[in-house]
Formats: C-alpha cells, sequence, structure tokens
C-alpha cells in the first residue's frame, strides 16, 4: 500500500485561524514544514499546496523500503493528484525526507524520485515553488545542478527563525512511529482482559450505552473486555464503528436495520449478503444506507473528529489489552479511525498487523483494499482546501 497522510486539520480545530509566518528563502519554508502538517516527516515525500503565496497545510506521502520504478511513478503520480485534489491550489512545494545521505548516495538521495515529481508536476498548470531534499548530511534543489552534487548545510534550515516561530505557534509535531505503538499496559490488567474475552458472554447487553461510557469514561479493564468481544462479531464490530464516527443514533438506526435483515434471514434462508444485495437491487437503500456506505468509503461529510480521535486511543489500548487472537477486529476499526483522521500511514501499520495475525481477516482486507483505492478520505481534502482558503484570507500583519 502507498499510504498517504493529510495532516493539518488532525489535530488543528477547522475553526482556529490560521498563524501568518513570513519566509524569505526555502530554508525558512522548510523550517516551518514539519509545523504546518503536525509530524516530523521520515522517509517521506511532502507535498504542500498553495493559493498564491498562502499555504495552510500539506500531505506526507511514506516512501516505501523498496522504491523501484513503479514505485517512484505511483508516488509521482499521486503527489499530483492530491495537489490537483485541492481546486483552488495554484503552485505547490514538494519536499523529499530522508535517512540517506549525499556521502552516500554520492549526490542528492533518491534522485529518480525527485526527477520524476519535477517531470509530473511540470505537466501541469500548477506553478513550481520548488522539488528539494532534507537528506541526513544536507539539503538541496532537484532544480539545481549544483545542489544536486553537493549539499547545503541543514544549519540554514535548523537556524531559521521562522521554523522557531512556527514550532511556536502550532502544537508539537508527532512523530509516527511513536503515533502507530500501542500504549504499554500492565501485566494485571492484560490477565483480568483475557480472562473476561474467553469466557462465554452471559446475558444480554446494551453495546451502545456500553460504547458511549467506555468513550467517555475512565479506562476500566473489565469494561475495556467486553468492547473487545463486542469487536468480534461483525455486525456489533460494524455498529460500533458507526457510533464511534456518527454518535448514538447512527448505532440505533443500525442495529434496527440489523434486526429486520436476521428476521429475514429466519423467514427466507437467505444468506446476509444475499439480503443486502437484494435490498440494493431493489433500491431499497435508506438514507442510513447510503451515510454508512459512504463512511466507509471516505465519501461524504466524514465523521465527528473529536470522537473518532478519542476512540483511536481507547482502541489502542484495547488492543494492547487484547489477547493475540482477538486482536484483529480491534486494530481493524483502529485503522479506519487513523484512516479517518486522514493519518493513512499508522492506520496501514494496524491493517498489516491485524492481517499478521489472521491473514484471512475479510474486514481488514476489505479495508486495505478501500485505503488502496481512496488513501486519503473525501473529508480531509475538503478540509484541506478549507484550511487553504483560510489561510490566503487572512490579511497580512501591518
Amino acid at each position: 500500500m502507498t499510504r498517504t497522510d493529510r495532516l493539518a486539520t488532525a489535530r488543528h480545530s477547522p475553526s482556529r485561524e490560521p498563524e501568518l509566518l513570513c519566509v524569505s528563502g526555502l530554508p525558512d519554508l522548510l523550517a516551518a514544514v514539519p509545523s504546518m502538517i503536525g509530524l516530523h516527516p521520515e522517509e517521506a515525500l511532502v507535498v504542500v499546496p498553495f493559493l498564491g503565496n498562502r499555504s495552510g497545510g500539506g500531505f506526507r506521502f511514506p516512501i516505501p523500503e523498496r522504491l523501484r520504478r513503479a514505485e517512484i511513478d505511483q508516488l509521482a503520480g499521486r503527489c499530483v493528484r492530491f495537489t490537483a485534489s485541492i481546486p483552488r491550489a495554484t503552485a505547490v512545494l514538494a519536499i523529499v525526507y530522508t535517512r540517506r545521505s549525499y556521502e552516500s548516495a554520492r549526490g542528492i538521495p533518491l534522485l529518480d524520485l525527485g526527477r520524476a515529481v519535477l517531470r509530473r508536476l511540470e505537466r501541469t498548470d500548477l506553478g513550481i515553488v520548488d522539488v528539494a531534499c532534507v537528506a541526513a548530511d544536507g539539503w538541496g534543489r532537484y532544480t539545481s545542478a549544483e545542489e544536486t552534487r553537493a549539499p547545503r548545510p541543514l544549519a540554514e534550515i535548523e537556524g531559521s527563525e521562522t521554523g522557531v516561530l512556527a514550532r511556536a505557534a502550532a502544537p508539537e509535531p508527532l512523530d509516527v512511529s511513536a503515533l502507530a505503538a500501542l500504549p504499554t499496559v500492565s501485566d494485571a490488567d492484560r490477565a483480568a482482559v483475557a480472562a473476561i474475552v474467553r469466557r462465554p458472554a452471559a446475558g444480554a447487553l446494551d453495546v451502545i450505552g456500553l460504547v458511549e461510557r467506555w468513550l467517555h469514561g475512565p479506562p476500566a479493564p473489565r469494561q475495556e473486555a467486553t468492547i473487545i468481544r463486542v469487536l468480534q462479531s461483525p455486525p456489533l464490530r460494524d455498529q460500533t464503528t458507526l457510533q464511534i464516527a456518527l454518535g448514538s443514533e447512527a448505532a440505533f438506526e443500525e442495529r434496527r436495520r440489523q434486526r429486520r435483515l436476521e428476521g429475514e434471514q429466519a423467514r427466507t434462508g437467505r444468506t446476509m449478503d444475499e439480503l443486502v444485495e437484494g435490498d440494493i437491487h431493489a433500491g431499497l437503500e435508506d438514507a442510513h444506507d447510503l451515510v454508512s456506505a459512504s463512511l466507509m468509503m471516505g465519501t461524504g461529510p466524514g465523521p465527528d473528529p473529536e470522537r473518532t480521535e478519542r476512540a483511536a486511543g481507547r482502541l489502542a489500548r484495547a488492543a494492547a489489552l487484547a489477547p493475540v487472537e482477538a486482536r484483529p477486529p480491534v486494530l481493524t476499526v483502529l485503522a479506519w479511525c487513523w484512516w479517518a483522521l486522514g493519518v493513512s500511514s499508522v492506520a496501514a501499520r494496524h491493517l498489516e498487523e491485524a492481517l499478521r495475525i489472521d491473514p484471512h481477516y475479510s474486514m481488514a482486507k476489505l479495508h486495505w483494499s478501500v485505503f488502496e483505492i481512496r488513501a486519503v478520505p473525501d473529508w480531509v481534502l475538503d478540509g484541506a482546501a478549507r484550511s487553504l482558503d483560510r489561510a490566503a484570507a487572512r490579511p497580512r500583519a501591518r
């Protein structure tokens, strides 16, 4: 999977006015990029769209370990497509961040990638701010013959006053590896959770109420164990995902739909897949069905970002507590949350772990396919466009 992150909207309030930072050259701009996108970019292609001389964020495309011609072409192509998806963007800055060095590469690292991105951008109507590389031992521009041979010092970026101001004006950029790591939990809590998960469920359960208490209350191993067990059921897993994204009413509607289908299944003997397909062909999909499908496919208005971000933290703890064999459903819902927030590289790591544990887990495979097609949901792209518009609309300080 080629993973893509839109990072500026996930951690910032949409209503917050963007900070205006004046830059006097490319080193200043490079110094501000981590704060603009919300992450420390490592082994990544970062694309920053501009409207005039203003920008409000950017995208991050992780660079795969094996970078062959096919991967280079795919990265360069996606760079252009994602920039084109911001309708009012007039120009773009592309930066390759890598741990490779000029010394080891005998010149600017990842030259083929930089040139491929430049060629693709030259075929568009977008202005090119620059295509640059920040390496382990210096930085340079793929557009400068001199800088492809010898680096400029990193001190030009690290000593930038603009970078200091950017870090002061925005939350501290996150580390992707740290973000993807599951939290540390105690052996006692893990053992208590395993005992509950592995014993048979007793009696009826108010799943919707449980999910709300789990989302908004303090962590409690017994409650977390019940959530882990709930997620083992595909219908309840899907209902919980909708509840995380849209709230309790969506979960009640999903439960009503599921009970109707179960009743038809008992009456007709048809499979659930056959019943759902029949509803689609008969045009019986209602507004709830359309919203649910759009949400899972990354189209439409999107989920509640605060609920989704809160759930990501709770699900990460649940995955850390869960017995290994019970983790795939938890990791899969966690992956969807990160994808919905626009941090697809973290989502992919959780999906990879779910499929490592259970290569046949169907929902993880389905999400993988969706993320391949739509690496960034529409609502994240819409947020990027709004962020760019807000940045462009701010009056320059006098």
